[in-house]
């Protein structure tokens, strides 16, 4: 069970509408909310409720079943006819229990009896508030990474230019005596930097489907992916509850989990490029000085970790993959990307080698 201390950092940034048609659950009720949640709307039926979700926007919807002018059943499914990913958890008496699998079939989060335990109602929104929490943070890490990504692509392509610019100029300056070995050895590095990157970032043919992987694998699958299974559950401990107040010991354990995951990808023989980048990143992690710096980090390192979880289980789980290294590029410059706001020594502008292994 959950407390307020627990609930409050998860729920404090967050809207709610709060639908009730009786006037004294509501007031008791919507004092309590109003000290969880960022803001609080209060509708007297379905129907209010309604017109309040079409003209505001609200992270979840708290709502009663039986109520004058539109019942919280149809007001429920007219809120998913025009957002399917609205979280809505509703609150009924005991005699309306017959609702529950007619309510869960249109969806919604929580159903919660009247009269509501208190402990129960904090657990469900702790547990609903930390997922809406988690969910805003790797939207907006991915959406840092996309601008990102089109940046560095937006680099490439005018590295590429310069280097065809580069080699007309070599062309005509070898038909010289006194060619410049100096610039022309400036010229070459350039060019073989930039087939590294384009190369890096080009698809690869022959791709080798999860079905195909598991099949011709050596060690044992289940074994295999049990171990990775374990090591992301220290990763998702560590990254979300010990990163709010890092020590030198959580950094060490999350450094050492990201080292172990990268050697178990290396037995198989077949993620060489992306162990490396998690070895790597697990090196920089052990040498952060300011350990402050991993709380900011924290929705970095959990797409990190959840890109992980997704390749372990479309490869090991579920071998729906058509390539198992779909994921690799995407994981390696997240691991980049993490390792560069870490560290001082960080590439220059434009000085890409080092952000390629």
């Amino acid at each position: 069970m959950q407390n307020l201390k627990e609930l409050i950092p998860f729920s404090k940034s967050l809207t709610a509408l709060y639908v009730e048609d009786d006037n004294d659950i509501r007031d008791n009720y919507a004092k309590v909310f109003t000290e969880i949640f960022k803001a609080l709307d209060i509708a007297e039926d379905g129907q209010e409720g309604l017109e309040k979700f079409q003209t505001g926007s609200y992270d979840i919807i708290i709502t009663d079943i039986n109520m004058p002018r539109m019942n919280g059943i149809e007001m429920i499914r007219r809120i998913f006819e025009e957002d399917d990913e609205q979280v809505v958890i509703v609150t009924s008496a005991h005699d309306e229990a017959q609702y529950l699998l007619q309510l869960i079939e249109l969806g919604i989060e929580k159903f919660l009896i009247k009269p509501v335990d208190f402990s129960k109602m904090i657990t469900v929104f702790y547990r609903t508030c930390k997922r809406l929490i988690e969910r805003r943070e790797l939207g907006e890490y991915q959406s840092r990474i996309e601008d990102e990504n089109l940046r560095i692509a937006a680099l490439l392509k005018e590295l590429q230019n310069k280097n065809e610019e580069l080699e007309k100029v070599i062309k005509k300056k070898t038909q010289k005596e006194n060619v410049n070995m100096t610039l022309v050895d400036g010229i070459e590095k350039e060019k073989t930097f930039s087939d590294v990157q384009l190369d890096f970032f080009t698809p690869k043919v022959g791709a080798l489907s999860a079905a195909e992987f598991v099949a011709h694998f050596s060690g044992d699958v289940e074994t295999l992916n049990d171990k990775l299974e374990a090591i992301e559950e220290t990763l998702e401990l560590s990254i979300h509850q010990k990163l709010s107040a890092p020590t030198q010991e959580s950094v060490d354990e999350l450094a050492t989990a990201f080292s172990d995951y990268a050697t178990l990808l290396d037995a198989t023989m077949k993620y060489g490029h992306l162990a490396q980048a998690l070895r790597h990143l697990s090196s920089v992690l052990a040498q952060v000085e300011t350990l402050s710096l991993l709380t900011e980090m924290k929705p970095f390192l959990f797409g990190i970790a959840d890109s992980l979880q997704k390749l372990r289980t479309e490869v090991l789980v579920e071998r729906s993959a058509q390539d198992i290294h779909y994921l690799d590029q995407s994981i390696i410059s997240d691991c980049l990307q993490t390792e560069s706001m870490l560290i001082e020594d960080i590439p220059a502008e434009g000085d890409l080698d080092d952000l390629f292994f």
